[in-house]
């Protein structure tokens, strides 16, 4: 007893200085390789059992190391952990608050270890438990951006991407969906199990489950893809026709960008609490999304973008999340473009320019924002619209070939990675042989943008044009694009 004392003394002195300290801080040590999580669901209460099973790969000498889960000791919520085990062996942890700090035997720098957490509780959030708009009761996992630790045990930071599978055992009555491929389902004893796994690594805000009384309807992509829809069996008519649209968006995609990067495309009506959200191979449409009238085709188009870029292609860190939703905004225009026409277009990029314009208004902050430390709030009008936007002038700039080899590039150079801004200027910069340095600085790291007035005097037979600059921040160095029309109407650019 006495020994087991000083070392929970120990263990605290160790692990609580260090919960003050980032991501980047705390989890330099540890890769996480691969998650296996057993869930058991019940209709009784919002208790989930869970066992987890993580595969550890170490960075450097530790004794000790941090995983996130969400666990309030003072009101006893959350996600209790009941036990751990290292290789088989149980080992002494301190959990508080949302970590688990786990003492272990020393890990030599390039070990591999497994670690067993049996936990159960009611989560606050991350896997919501509720009653659809029909009364059914349902289970969705949400985790965008950091709410996964909320009821599995993980890092919780896209940064760690790692190969995750799911055991689900829940009533027999339930249809189960996730991510990756199926390996199989069976029913016994009144339950369903329910097993998938990824063949690719993701990141954490994507891993989910989804479970919940369903119809399925089976199709598949042009270039084969297996394309399902799980609607609520209330809504199967008009779900079965508004979700079919997913295939037009998919075989765009899969032209302009690259094949598609996973076993296959889940179009699931949920309870998450966004619109859409691009759980790779498996994505997430709010329930109200069942019209029957087809209206969703650009949320569609969004969430199937993200599967290239935001989910094969994640963020490093939280600041660079343009590189995820501004890649998914302008690839739903480009797509809006081919499919619907160049008005319709122009009309898109016009509506989503007054929404950056609006936006600085109200707050003039630059598109890479580390003056936010909350991840929600950088889903702004700067990381999608914006981020967009400036995508199109790279486009204009360079021309569309050159721009679809950048896309192309920069996703094959890091599919199934993560990058930051400066990888993607690299990319550019490699594919045109010029340096962006200034457009990169000025249009992701400076606010705001160029506020100007023009004026013109005819002097004989020529045009004097005087263009200035008003905005307060510093000044924009661009290229623009100049069109003057005579009395007969034609056009001089």
């Amino acid at each position: 007893m006495r020994k087991l004392l000083i070392f929970n003394l120990l263990l605290t002195f160790l692990i609580l200085p260090s919960y003050g300290q980032d991501h980047h801080e705390r989890y330099q040590s540890i890769d996480v390789l691969s998650y296996r999580f057993e869930i058991d669901l019940n209709d009784t209460s919002n208790v989930i059992q869970g066992i987890s099973e993580i595969e550890i790969a170490f960075k450097k000498d530790v004794d000790q190391f941090q995983l996130d889960l969400s666990y309030n000791n003072a009101e006893n919520t959350g996600m209790k952990v009941m036990r751990i085990t290292e290789d088989g062996q149980e080992i002494a942890f301190l959990q508080e608050d949302d970590l688990i700090s786990l003492a272990i035997p020393i890990a030599h720098q390039g070990a591999q270890r497994n670690y067993r957490i049996i936990y159960s509780g009611v989560p606050s959030d991350g896997l919501i438990i509720s009653k659809n708009k029909f009364g059914d009761q349902t289970f969705f996992g949400d985790n965008w951006p950091n709410r996964g630790h909320h009821w599995l045990p993980l890092v919780d930071h896209p940064s760690d991407k790692a190969i995750v599978e799911f055991i689900v055992r829940a009533p027999d009555h339930y249809g189960v969906v996730s991510v990756g491929k199926k390996l199989g389902e069976y029913k016994e004893a009144g339950q369903i199990i329910s097993h998938w796994k990824t063949t690719v690594p993701l990141s954490t805000k994507l891993m989910v489950i989804g479970v919940s009384p369903f119809a399925v309807e089976e199709m598949q992509s042009r270039s084969g893809i297996p394309v399902s829809t799980w609607v609520y069996p209330q809504n199967q008519e008009e779900g079965f026709y508004d979700y079919s649209i997913a295939t037009k968006p998919l075989d765009f995609f899969e032209s302009y960008i690259a094949p598609y990067p996973y076993a296959k495309l889940a179009n699931v009506q949920s309870k998450t609490v966004y619109g859409g959200m691009e759980n790779a191979s498996c994505i997430f449409y709010h329930e109200r999304t069942v019209t029957g009238k087809q209206t969703h085709e650009v949320l569609f188009a969004h969430e199937i973008a993200h599967q290239w870029f935001g989910d094969a292609v994640s963020e490093l860190d939280w600041h660079h999340i343009w590189l995820s939703e501004g890649f998914a905004t302008y690839l739903t225009d480009i797509y809006i473009e081919q499919t619907h026409g160049r008005d319709a277009f122009v009309a898109s990029m016009q509506d989503e320019r007054g929404q950056v314009i609006r936006f600085a208004r109200r707050r003039l902050a630059p598109i890479i924002d580390t003056s936010l430390s909350v991840s929600v709030r950088l889903l702004n009008k700067n990381s999608y619209e914006k981020g967009g936007w400036v995508l199109h002038m790279l486009r204009h700039d360079m021309g569309d070939e050159q721009f679809q080899e950048c896309v192309q590039t920069f996703y094959e150079k890091f599919k199934f990675k993560n990058a930051l801004t400066e990888d993607f200027q690299k990319v550019v910069e490699s594919v045109t042989g010029k340096s962006y340095d200034d457009f990169f600085r000025q249009w992701y790291y400076q606010a705001g943008h160029p506020v100007l007035s023009a004026n013109w005097k005819k002097r004989g037979k020529k045009v004097v044009l005087t263009i200035r600059q008003h905005q307060e921040q510093k000044l924009f160095d661009f290229p623009i694009d100049i069109a003057l029309t005579n009395d007969r109407g034609e056009a001089f650019r």
